[in-house]
């Protein structure tokens, strides 16, 4: 079983990475935000635990997490980011792990866990390679303002609290740019696997 890591910037175009991947290599699959959303939902782990920490103001009506409300204080408090990392990083770890474990005992061949802040969070030991993908950040900021329907200076404040494109950039052993659309994606994923086999 071979194992990829993939992170990226927020809204440079993971998910389509590992689309790819999945669609024309096989790969099983895992995005680790989906993980969180499901772990923030009530009667979730992460869930008690932010309403344990930020209190019942954190809820909204239907008594679901207001993640707007949580994002503006992460996104603006660093030391409120840091304990959200603290706490929810290892339990994340902890269903990376248990989900690799079922990957290899069922046979699968190549593996992609997407991970956005893989470094971050000092995940580098899982994988066998670690991909990126950047976009200009313009089209980051475009991205974020059109999907979660920030400002521009809420969507600059998400990236600037993220690990800068040109460290992530160095640290990967595969750099995937996404700036021209999906062609152009495709052809770097194809150029990175030539010759593999899974």
């Amino acid at each position: 079983m071979y194992i990829i890591g993939l992170t990226g910037g927020i809204s440079c175009g993971k998910s389509s990475v590992a689309e790819s991947l999945r669609r024309y290599c096989k790969a099983v699959t895992l995005d680790i935000d989906t993980v969180t959303h499901w772990l923030s939902e009530p009667g979730g782990e992460l869930f008690e635990i932010y309403v344990r920490h930020f209190g019942k103001e954190i809820l909204n009506d239907a008594g679901t997490l207001n993640k707007k409300a949580i994002a503006e204080i992460i996104f603006n408090d660093p030391a409120e980011r840091d304990w959200i990392n603290s706490v929810a990083h290892p339990i994340l770890l902890n269903h990376a792990r248990q989900f690799l474990v079922d990957c290899c005992e069922s046979g699968a061949g190549l593996v992609v866990l997407e991970v956005p802040l893989l470094f971050e969070a000092g995940w580098e030991h899982l994988f066998d390679e670690i991909w990126t993908v950047y976009t200009l950040k313009r089209l980051q900021i475009q991205r974020l303002m059109s999907r979660d329907k920030l400002t521009k200076e809420e969507a600059l404040a998400r990236i600037n609290a993220q690990m800068s494109r040109e460290e992530r950039c160095a640290r990967a052993d595969v750099v995937i740019r996404n700036v021209k659309g999906y062609q152009e994606v495709r052809k770097q994923i194809r150029a990175a696997l030539k010759g593999r086999i899974f």
